[in-house]
């Protein structure tokens, strides 16, 4: 199995061929009961004449100043096994060195998402996601990683970017030079994941940080129709779902001791976004080892008001949620994409009391994504 797993995370190793994009277009639409409210999802086709506003406009703003140079550090302990403790210093110089990276994303998924939004379509705010886009690609951001958790910070803000570009790709009008360098950057960005990764023999190689960076793969391999990313992506969730146990947990989370609940939470929002994103080729992630993907979220959903189940398998109390003590909404965003596919009751009780539920790594509001209603 070990072996197997290594196998999968190298470059040309994937066994899996990918299928037309017109074929996956079919998929996306036909699997989804009727009865169960569904959202346009990341692939928006191009609207129908008749469904674009006839004078678009949008307060596009400036971009945010490119962050091209990160060097950022772990917040949690450094003689903390574990990585469950945080270092106060340390935690303020890194939310202070990513603070800029994180509101560019929000910001550009807020913008991605008003055009998904409007009906008729205002091809203003996809000309906009663009622009904010294409300001960054000029620059070429995110292009000098100086640390491993850097490496870690782009894998995980990837997603988000081109999830971005994703939403709007297929709007009308948009200026085909500044396409072309996004999905160039994108493309970078990706092998630059794919390079760092393929040469990173820890634990990050197989825990969660893997899978971020397989989603920001796979999001940038579609953007940029580059089938390798592609494969490179999906085999890095698979490198995940190899994992998973009978039980639904994932071992490399379970040794984040206090913090082992809401990692498992984190690890399940890229396996979850890769699942979607892998339906566009034709391939469902869903079915693989015996069904991991439905035990992982099982195990989330069954921990979130009761985290008994976490503190006797790490033998600590595991740590609280903050504010009012109940998930925040942006932690399950993840979860609207799995109910949108594979509805549970206890999934929807969940989420009907944190609509809208969104966040930045993951193309931004999923409520509006993925279920169609706010």
């Amino acid at each position: 199995m070990v072996q197997d797993v290594k196998r999968g995370t190298r470059w040309h190793a994937a066994q899996y061929a990918l299928r037309p994009f017109l074929i996956a277009t079919t998929l996306l639409s036909a699997s989804v009961g009727a009865a169960h409210a569904q959202g346009s999802g990341y692939l928006l086709p191009a609207p129908a004449k008749d469904n674009v506003q006839s004078k678009p406009k949008y307060d596009c703003g400036t971009p945010d100043a490119p962050v091209v140079t990160l060097d950022t550090q772990s917040k949690y302990k450094q003689d903390d096994a574990q990585r469950a403790n945080i270092d106060e210093d340390a935690e303020e110089s890194y939310s202070e060195a990513v603070e800029p990276l994180r509101v560019y994303g929000r910001n550009l998924v807020r913008i991605a998402n008003a055009y998904v939004k409007s009906n008729p379509k205002n091809t203003a705010a996809a000309s906009c996601t663009l622009t904010w886009l294409d300001a960054w690609a000029s620059a070429k951001a995110m292009t000098d990683m100086r640390s491993k958790q850097a490496h870690f910070n782009l894998g995980q803000a990837l997603g988000g970017f081109a999830l971005a570009y994703l939403q709007v790709r297929n709007a009308p009008g948009l200026a085909n030079d500044q396409k072309q360098r996004v999905e160039a950057w994108l493309k970078t960005l990706g092998q630059q994941i794919v390079g760092f990764m393929d040469k990173n023999d820890a634990a990050s190689s197989r825990n969660n940080h893997r899978y971020w960076a397989g989603l920001g793969a796979t999001a940038a391999g579609l953007a940029s129709d580059d089938k390798q990313l592609i494969r490179w992506g999906l085999d890095s969730a698979r490198v995940g779902l190899a994992q998973i146990t009978p039980d639904g947990t994932l071992p490399l989370e379970i040794k984040r001791g206090k913090r082992a609940r809401d990692y498992h939470i984190f690890a399940a929002e890229p396996l979850v976004t890769t699942a979607e994103l892998a339906r566009s080729q034709g391939i469902d992630l869903y079915a693989e080892n015996g069904g991991a993907l439905q035990r992982l979220v099982d195990r989330v959903l069954g921990s979130l008001d009761d985290p008994s189940f976490f503190e006797k398998a790490t033998g600590t109390k595991q740590e609280a949620y903050p504010g009012d003590g109940t998930v925040p909404p942006s932690r399950i965003a993840w979860l609207e994409i799995h109910q949108s596919r594979r509805p549970s009751p206890e999934a929807e009780a969940v989420l009907s009391r944190k609509r809208p539920a969104g966040s930045s790594e993951i193309g931004g509001n999923t409520t509006l994504l993925f279920h169609d209603a706010e």
